[in-house]
């Protein structure tokens, strides 16, 4: 079973059903972005679905303290604005249910997410990486050379984003609009566009290491075996030993191929199966699922011409700062001369690509 948020937890209070209900629905989510028909168990799509209405159904009852069996019809109940409002509470907290795991699962390797209240920031420390001075001296000697080390330190504060969504008052009561579908919308558009800004933050990040040949080069140019285990070496190294991995597109970890022209690769091996090799000289390789660039058409937002070489079990190399919970906001039913409605949902979040450890680059020609 999953773990609910802190906020959703006390969000439900001491129900045991409720917290159940919001459980499911991370199950019942996930099927409707991997677009499945049932789940591990059997029960189909079109069954949670029902499930998961009647639960936000009773839901918006709860928090308004109205139920639609005491109005004449749905249209009437629909327009008293404290429905509204519960309704769109519970979508906002539908998405602080999601969104954590969504961003955990799809980048978790790169990101740490963190959740604080309003008016909060987050202090990052930067813990120097060298170690201290060894010197070398006589017998006769108190001290030797003094060495002090001191952390940086750096704020990541958050910024409010939002969805504003325009609905005609009509179809709203005709029920055209899918309650579950907007849900599933408005949570993907928060997510992406979170998925946006900490691959984003990576990518500058990257892109800003030295490429000057030497010890201090982090950013090479072609990829090779030679140098993409030596990228790797240095990582871990540096690192305190932790074990690096190279992570990239799909695309991208295919042009991981050993230097021999000897190697034969069959029909049945795994790079055919999967894509790439999941292991190169001992060194784990891991996929970064592309995503739509929805502000371009058909484009793609990840680089298919870069690896990136990281140790995932240090510090991340991008932090997430999710400020409070989602809040919303909707017009009472008349306030627009063309009877359009208007509901926004506010999300407040920094990212920064702030961190102790070190990590590489290799761009593919």
């Amino acid at each position: 079973m999953a773990k609910l948020p802190n906020n959703v937890l006390a969000f439900t209070a001491d129900s045991a059903e409720r917290k159940e209900g919001y459980t499911n629905f991370i199950e019942y989510y996930s099927l409707y972005k991997e677009g499945k028909t049932q789940n591990a168990n059997g029960v189909s799509f079109s069954e949670m679905n029902d499930k998961m209405l009647t639960f936000f159904s009773d839901e918006i009852a709860r928090l308004s303290g109205k139920k639609q069996s005491d109005c004449a019809d749905l249209a009437q109940y629909c327009n008293f604005s404290d429905v509204k409002e519960a309704a769109f509470a519970v979508v906002g907290m539908l998405t602080d249910l999601i969104i954590p795991d969504a961003l955990i699962k799809d980048l978790g390797m790169i990101a740490e997410i963190k959740n604080g209240g309003w008016g909060d920031s987050l202090k990052v420390e930067l813990k120097p990486r060298d170690l201290f001075v060894v010197s070398k001296g006589g017998r006769n000697r108190r001290e030797y050379d003094i060495t002090r080390q001191f952390k940086g330190e750096k704020t990541i504060v958050p910024e409010v984003r939002g969805i504003s969504v325009g609905v005609s008052l009509y179809d709203v009561l005709k029920g055209t609009y899918s309650l579950a579908e907007f849900v599933s919308k408005a949570v993907l558009s928060i997510e992406t566009q979170m998925k946006y800004d900490i691959y984003d933050a990576f990518a500058a990040a990257m892109n800003a290491l030295p490429n000057s040949v030497g010890a201090s080069q982090l950013r090479i140019s072609g990829f090779s075996q030679d140098t993409a285990i030596a990228l790797a070496q240095k990582v871990q190294a540096w690192n305190g030993g932790a074990k690096p991995v190279f992570l990239g597109t799909k695309l991208a970890l295919s042009k991981i191929l050993p230097a021999s022209t000897n190697t034969r690769i069959l029909l049945g091996d795994e790079y055919v199966k999967v894509g790439y090799m999941r292991d190169f000289m001992g060194i784990s390789t891991v996929e970064l699922e592309q995503v739509a660039d929805y502000t371009s058409e058909f484009a793609v937002k990840l680089d298919d011409a870069k690896i990136y070489v990281i140790c995932p079990g240090t510090d991340k190399m991008v932090k997430v700062f999710v400020e409070g919970s989602t809040l919303s906001n909707v017009e009472s039913n008349y306030a627009n001369a063309n009877l359009q409605q208007t509901a926004t949902l506010y999300k407040s979040y920094g990212v920064g690509a702030i961190s102790s450890a070190l990590a590489g680059v290799i761009e593919l020609s």
